[in-house]
């Protein structure tokens, strides 16, 4: 199948508004779990498209790779984006913090903040093969498990409600 300007072209403008909309609404916190996840999954489709955009006009980009204005609009993004992790290093988000002082707790002690009913947790942790034999924090049942984060956190405290 041949690239066609006439499919690349609406999809990237369109989800070029997705991604920018739902980065704003992300940004600004509101309908926060919901536009986190239209963000990153269309800022992937966003990239793939971005690619065939580059392939169709790659002619033209050549023009100004001679001219060398991409050098210095990539020196800005670079340095940019380095002072923003650099920012986020220094000054973590609440959510980063909470995350990682409760991964560190003790397990009893974690539960209790999250408010979790440990029995059934525990239950469900070793119902999806995750033991907690000799762990004194919930890091140590992922790091132990060889297992991530979010899958620990996601079933201890599915249907908490």
């Amino acid at each position: 199948m041949k690239l066609n300007r006439n499919y690349v072209t609406p999809f990237i403008s369109l989800i070029f508004l997705v991604v920018g909309i739902s980065g704003m609404l992300t940004f600004f916190h509101l309908f926060d779990g919901y536009t986190e996840v239209v963000h990153e999954f269309f800022g992937v489709f966003f990239f793939i498209c971005a690619i065939f955009h580059v392939i169709l006009n790659w002619k033209a980009l050549k023009i100004h790779f001679k001219r060398g204005v991409f050098i210095p609009a990539a020196l800005a993004l670079t340095v940019i984006s380095l002072l923003f992790i650099v920012e986020q290093q220094y000054s973590p988000k609440v959510n980063t913090i909470i995350l990682e002082r409760i991964s560190k707790a003790p397990i009893v002690d974690a539960f209790k903040a999250l408010q979790i009913d440990s029995l059934k947790a525990v239950k469900r942790l070793e119902e999806n093969g995750i033991l907690i034999k000799k762990a004194e924090t919930l890091g140590d049942i992922w790091t132990k498990n060889e297992t991530n984060i979010m899958e620990v956190f996601d079933l201890i405290t599915e249907n908490q409600d």
